[in-house]
């Protein structure tokens, strides 16, 4: 049997499988909580899996393949920061379960008043970063199914884009969360036996080591890369699980608070564990073809020139799975995120089924977020560019109202505004793009200046975390009461007076 058909084979297996699960969830689902946050009762071994499985998306295995391929240990820099943001999630923000929390926009409300405006942004910019996302795992699932079938990268794109969408839309969070479960342990398995292939076809690590340049060989390759593109790497990677809705979703999903605390926890070491797997993939693919015209294909050429038929479809679906998996997560915070923000922003009211209207706003952003892939460049530069308009703000804003209780809703705007503001400057000023390679550090610093400021300059706030999300929690109950079926008894439009006041 050839790679190709072997391939095929085994992409048509997963496929199968993982939607037949989706279905059969989707069977289950009661009320919209089910499929919202999937009932709040998910076990630390499912939460564990789900959020290995999200971050080991397209960004960690094509991009940070390629830029191992490049750059050497500097590939490790990816899943590093990812994990080290969600063990820093864990750490602190998973005592938000206890407030039964169904998106990251009520945690913040809760630190600023409720103010509409923190609200509103933090919403949009939420929302906007997971179809960001999505167009990710899209453009990744796309340069896998390209680089093993031949097939144009536009078709590879709609194909990817469709099939992504059958696995997530039926079945809400509990389908999510069961194929990651299963989608990470192909994963793992898949890597390892690549791992296997890998360091035993270069003659081990050491003969690896003398195959590659020396700069390649430093400490998270910043002789290759620069300490300075580093560093910005690893924060802005850093930042975003902690301003990522997907990972929030699920502590608020989790069974216990501790759980929640654990699972997170667990799962950051896990991921920055497999960084050693990314790192050593692009630089064994160097060491076989050092020519390679784009660094992201270097995961696809090592499938398809170097392995056995049957280890080829087993690292191809293993990527699949691990690319599904954080596209899974994106898809399930958006869907919430619409529900129950996004559609009362626009229409002033909660939807009557708001399974029935998810669902369809969820086709809608995969068309989106699979056309959005139709135009973009390579993954890296993409997330690059993108992350800092959209995740450095919330970031400063979550820790500040974490942390520092003299923070204002003021001073979070102010963040809000001057993070994406400087991000642009960076972006379009050439002097200053040459200067800074990525705009995050320099955003970042601005917004936290620019928060505190503000913050010292106005009147701190009046009332406490508890009384927010207390009234909070009145107001989802139009959502969490209603039946996937049938409307709800009562739907509570958005008030003002509602939206006004409270903070830890």
């Amino acid at each position: 049997m050839g790679t190709h058909a072997a391939i095929a084979i085994g992409l048509v297996l997963y496929v199968v499988l993982t939607t037949a699960v989706s279905f059969f969830w989707m069977s289950r689902v009661r009320k919209p909580a089910d499929y919202l946050v999937a009932g709040r009762g998910l076990p630390v071994w499912v939460l564990t899996g789900t959020i290995v499985g999200t971050c080991i998306g397209t960004g960690v295995i094509i991009g940070g393949s390629g830029l191992a391929y490049k750059h050497g240990w500097a590939g490790c820099a990816y899943p590093i920061g990812l994990g080290l943001g969600t063990l820093l999630t864990g750490m602190f923000f998973a005592r938000m379960r206890r407030y039964r929390f169904m998106t990251l926009s009520e945690e913040i409300a809760c630190y600023y008043d409720g103010n509409r405006g923190v609200v509103e942004f933090s919403n949009v910019s939420l929302f906007v970063s997971q179809l960001c996302w999505l167009t990710v795992q899209i453009m990744g699932g796309a340069a896998v199914l390209g680089a093993v079938t031949g097939l144009q990268y536009r078709l590879c794109v709609v194909l990817a884009g469709f099939a992504k969408a059958v696995i997530t839309i039926p079945g809400g969070l509990k389908a999510v969360v069961y194929t990651d479960v299963l989608q990470t342990l192909i994963l793992f398995c898949g890597f390892g036996c690549l791992m296997h292939s890998a360091l035993g076809g270069a003659g081990g690590l050491t003969e690896l080591r003398q195959a590659v340049p020396a700069d390649y060989l430093s400490f998270l390759g910043v002789a290759s890369l620069g300490g300075w593109n580093v560093f910005g790497l690893i924060l802005v990677l850093t930042l975003n699980p902690i301003a990522d809705p997907g990972r929030r979703l699920t502590i608020y999903s989790a069974h216990t608070e501790a759980g929640a605390k654990w699972s997170v926890m667990s799962s950051g070491v896990i991921v920055m564990i497999f960084s050693v797997a990314i790192g050593i993939t692009g630089m064994y693919t160097y060491r076989l073809n050092p020519h390679l015209p784009v660094p992201d294909q270097a995961l696809p050429w090592l499938v398809m020139n170097v392995l056995p038929p049957w280890l080829a479809a087993f690292v191809v679906v293993a990527v699949v799975s691990g690319m599904s998996s954080a596209a899974n997560g994106n898809a399930a915070a958006a869907g919430t995120f619409f529900v129950r923000h996004i559609y009362p922003l626009v229409t002033g009211h909660y939807p009557k089924r708001p399974v029935v209207v998810v669902r369809r706003a969820l086709a809608c952003a995969f068309v989106f977020s699979t056309l959005l892939a139709l135009y973009t460049g390579s993954i890296v530069g993409f997330v690059v560019k993108f992350l800092p308009l959209t995740m450095s703000g919330l970031a400063v804003i979550i820790l500040l109202g974490r942390f520092w209780k003299r923070s204002t809703w003021q001073g979070a705007l102010a963040a809000l505004i001057t993070t994406p503001a400087v991000s642009l400057a960076v972006m379009f000023i050439p002097r200053q793009a040459k200067f800074w390679e990525n705009p995050t550090i320099p955003a970042t610093v601005v917004g936290l200046i620019a928060h505190i400021v503000v913050s010292r300059l106005t009147p701190p706030s009046q009332r406490s975390f508890e009384e927010v999300a207390e009234a909070l929690s009145r107001e989802r109950q139009a959502i969490e009461g209603a039946s996937p079926d049938k409307p709800a008894v009562a739907v509570t439009s958005l008030s003002a007076s509602q939206i006004q006041s409270t903070r830890m």
